[in-house]
């Protein structure tokens, strides 16, 4: 009996022991790789969103917050109480961060602010239907369109539908030549082209702007309202794997339009979310995001095809100052492209 006892008591210890290492590995495992979640969620706080895969990855931020905490949850369902809470406090953590760009709101509007309609549909190469896009801004009349990768011809047959229905507007039509950028479906229409349409009645003064490593920037200079604007057609490049740093660069060459002394508006395809390091610095330079204002944090604009929940955000209205409210904002569905329309009716101070 004794021998026995002594082979069983033997044998478990070797057992138990394995078994404690096997979950302490599990345990580090998981640790490491919540910390590589971490610092996605974080990217942009700590400047990993300079470097591949995080510039990727942070723009996926709610979609990845989401996802730590059901893993909390779960681990709390399983007792796991240590790693849950550090699951939890890392999500939460990122939530806190995540809201101030996402749901935050500007200061109060000063009475008698004039109102401007500003519409962007990213045409995907000349590929969203014309009809569409000339119904909604009918229904909308905006005074200035953002069309990013609108070919100059394209955009001439848009606005040649609008006139024939009393809709005059002035276009004109940015058209770089981008590197290694060109895409087949691009080499018909230009390579990545960006146009602006703008109403007559503004009196339009076009200009482009070239800016190195952007796919298509257009400048406009308003004449024709009580005090002098500009508006701004803009594209800057996406944040392609070894490509990064033209991400950046493109976004802080824009910069110069949140210091300008005139009111302004930037619309477009930024290829950056609000949670990303170059839309953050655009804030910290003077801009202010229309949805941010609108507190629209989950109408995102990219890709069209999945529910909007799934989707991220990077097609923005940006204004100077922080006296800017939105009257409306609200995203389309246009046939032909992957990118959702964006609507809005900005109230500007300024413009008084």
């Amino acid at each position: 009996m004794r021998s026995l006892k002594i082979e069983s008591f033997s044998g478990a210890v070797p057992g138990g022991r394995g078994g404690t290492w096997k979950r302490r590995l599990r345990t580090a495992l998981y640790l490491c790789g919540l910390a590589g979640v971490a610092s996605a969620l974080w990217a942009s706080s700590i400047r990993a969103d300079l470097f591949s895969p995080w510039a990727q990855l942070s723009a996926l931020r709610p979609q990845l917050n989401v996802l730590v905490l059901l893993i909390a949850a779960v681990l709390l369902w399983r007792r796991r109480f240590v790693v849950s809470a550090l699951t939890l406090v890392t999500a939460l953590v990122s939530t806190i961060g995540m809201l101030p760009p996402t749901w935050g709101r500007s200061g109060p509007v000063s009475s008698g602010a004039s109102s401007v309609g500003i519409a962007v549909f990213n045409v995907s190469a000349d590929g969203a239907d014309l009809a569409e896009i000339a119904r909604e801004i009918r229904s909308a009349d905006p005074e200035v369109v953002s069309l990013p990768e609108a070919s100059r011809d394209y955009a001439g047959k848009l606005v040649d539908r609008l006139t024939r229905t009393g809709d005059e507007y002035a276009y004109e039509t940015d058209a770089p030549l981008v590197d290694d950028f060109e895409h087949p479906v691009r080499r018909r229409t230009g390579p990545y082209p960006t146009s602006l349409l703008v109403k007559q009645e503004l009196e339009p003064e076009f200009g482009t702007e070239n800016v190195a490593g952007s796919l298509g920037t257009l400048d406009a200079r308003i004449n024709g309202s009580a005090v002098p604007w500009h508006v701004a057609a803009v594209h800057p490049s996406p944040p392609l794997p070894g490509a990064t740093s033209g991400w950046w660069s493109s976004h802080s060459l824009l910069e110069e339009y949140c210091a300008a002394d005139e009111p302004f508006v930037l619309a477009g395809d930024f290829n950056s979310t609000l949670n990303q390091g170059p839309m953050r610095r655009l804030a910290s330079s003077g801009c202010t995001d229309v949805g941010r204002t609108a507190g629209t944090g989950l109408s995102t604009t990219w890709p069209s095809s999945p529910p909007e929940f799934l989707g991220i955000t990077i097609d923005h209205v940006l204004v100077g100052g922080s006296e800017v409210a939105a009257a409306d904002y609200r995203t389309v569905d246009i046939s032909g492209t992957d990118h959702r329309g964006l609507i809005t009716e900005v109230e500007l101070s300024r413009l008084n």
